[in-house]
């Protein structure tokens, strides 16, 4: 599993842990259970893609501690897949975000500063067929989900495309 698939797995276990961890330090009649899924939520909180294989004990962990509590009312459901794919690109963007370099994070604000100019620029443009704002959207997209995993080069390949539709529709 590359780094960006352990970065990913554990945003996934980061999130549900978070959730699990809430729900059971606040539902467990147990005090002793309830302050251990705290605590067990807040090293969970901490976690970094090296420690994937910790965060999937604590996760099994408070899914066994959340299972006790299955006919709680509140207990959490698992969240449809586009839901949990969202949660999980905020956690994972978080966790790269963490790792960044003071030059790297700069890097990122101006790439994102010229995909945002682009798209609103073509946005401006009188007459644009839809198709190409349809386009427009689909490459600011890519470049700004790139830019959120750390994938540099798709992030500067969408922003170099953006800017050439910018160039032939919108000047």
């Amino acid at each position: 599993m590359g780094r960006m698939g352990r970065g990913w797995r554990v945003a996934e276990l980061r999130q549900r842990g978070g959730v699990l961890a809430a729900f059971v330090a606040a539902c467990c009649e147990d005090e002793k259970r309830a302050r251990a899924a705290r605590r067990l939520g807040a090293r969970l909180a901490g976690f970094a893609p090296a420690d994937r294989t910790a965060a999937e004990e604590a996760v099994a962990t408070l899914e066994r501690w959340a299972d006790d509590l299955a006919d709680h009312p509140y207990r959490p459901v698992d969240p449809r897949p586009d839901e949990a794919d969202r949660q999980t690109r905020d956690h994972y963007k978080d966790i790269q975000h963490e790792r960044l370099t003071v030059a790297a994070r700069d890097w990122r604000k101006g790439a994102r500063l010229s995909l945002d100019v682009y798209l609103s620029q073509l946005s401006r443009a009188r007459g644009l067929d839809p198709r190409v704002l349809e386009d427009a959207y689909y490459l600011y997209g890519r470049g700004t989900m790139a830019l959120d995993l750390g994938d540099r080069a798709t992030a500067v390949r969408e922003a170099g495309r953006l800017r050439k539709l910018r160039d032939a529709y919108a000047w």
